[in-house]
């Protein structure tokens, strides 16, 4: 049985109220906020073609070209209550854009920046679309399109996909991880490590994007709700979520908690706190659900594959926080071994990961039991 699915509903989301009435609004008028934006930013020599990311209260991400070239452009449209709500987010993606680019020019394996800037809505935009644009100026930041998307899709068509094996999953997921590592290293931490935000430009090749909510965040208000995705959120962000105390405690180590769970997932399809989630109908009662079982690092869910390397390494990125691995490095070292000598077995068995009949990465590692 392959997981990987459950719970897909629970994306970057808030621990706070759902969608607000004026994202409501702009999704039943989408053909014309589509139309008005892709106008918009042709005075860009920007053309949107199509959404590529589903949108969320503050941006939208839109495939296009820039100058021939095939890219994303990643838009800030709040769909905020308040307009000192939409002015502070403003100034936090701005940030996202600037220090984005400096990373990105610092790793090749964090998605590369190519120019970010501002467009402006006109003065004689009809009053019916106006409230869509809160926000007079509509920052931008173009990036690289990866070619394949995310690593979750890769995973779920994988098998009509040549080339893209779990090994070659795997071989991308510790390129992008150089990327965590550099962001790290300058003492960012990015805060929704998931599937979704790994991108796939070839087998083996991947890319950590989106630091949409990385620590350098500068806006902060004790009406703010938490930012997270409750399936690959630590134990820390769940907590933090849930009770609004010890938000210090959420740091880097965090990332490497999120890095294994989704490790985890690739090589067995399973996500570990998936049975949190069975039997729930209601998004809000298994998003609540969810982070209990996260924050108190419920581990009924972690079962051991057989292999001692790995299961050590999903352990030790997963423990408690004082005694989890604290260097991604470190623990992407394990995991490019571990690769590379699953690698080496399969290609002396002649076997791989072609059938449905092969549900974990392959024979050095056996099939978890159900708990």
């Amino acid at each position: 049985m392959n997981d990987w699915s459950d719970g897909d509903h629970l994306e970057t989301t808030t621990a706070g109220p759902a969608t607000n009435d004026l994202l409501r609004r702009r999704n039943l008028h989408q053909a014309a906020f589509e139309a008005t934006l892709k106008e918009l930013f042709l005075s860009q020599q920007i053309q949107l073609v199509e959404p590529i990311a589903k949108a969320s209260k503050e941006t939208v991400v839109y495939g296009g070209f820039y100058h021939g070239e095939e890219v994303a452009v990643k838009i800030f449209v709040p769909m905020v209550d308040e307009l000192e709500d939409a002015v502070s987010a403003f100034g936090a993606f701005k940030v996202e854009c600037e220090k984005t680019m400096i990373l990105s020019r610092r790793s090749n394996a964090i998605l590369q920046v190519i120019e970010y800037g501002d467009a402006e809505v006109p003065d004689d935009l009809p009053q019916e679309l106006r409230e869509f644009f809160p926000v007079h100026i509509l920052p931008f930041m173009i990036t690289e399109r990866a070619r394949f998307g995310s690593l979750d899709r890769v995973f779920k068509g994988r098998t009509h996909m040549p080339g893209f094996d779990r090994v070659s999953l795997l071989e991308a997921l510790c390129r992008a991880t150089d990327g965590i590592k550099e962001a790290h290293d300058h003492q960012v931490a990015h805060r929704d490590i998931k599937p979704q935000n790994i991108l796939i430009f070839a087998p083996g090749q991947g890319k950590i994007a989106d630091f949409g909510i990385a620590r350098w965040r500068s806006r902060r208000s004790s009406k703010e709700a938490v930012l997270l995705t409750p399936k690959y959120s630590s134990p820390e962000q769940a907590f933090y979520a849930l009770t609004g105390e010890r938000e210090t405690l959420v740091d880097m180590r965090g990332d490497i908690y999120s890095w294994a769970i989704m490790v985890y997932e690739v090589v067995t399809g399973t996500h570990p706190f998936v049975w949190a989630l069975r039997g729930i109908k209601d998004p809000l009662v298994s998003q609540r659900t969810l982070l209990k079982a996260i924050a108190a690092n419920d581990r009924r869910g972690f079962q051991t594959t057989g292999d001692i390397t790995f299961d050590s390494l999903i352990y030790n990125c997963t423990c408690d926080l004082k005694h989890r691995v604290a260097d991604i490095a470190l623990a992407n070292k394990v995991l490019r071994q571990f690769t590379q000598r699953v690698k080496l077995q399969q290609t002396q068995d002649g076997t791989g990961d072609k059938t449905e009949a092969v549900k974990t990465l392959s024979d050095p590692l056996r099939r978890p039991r159900p708990a």
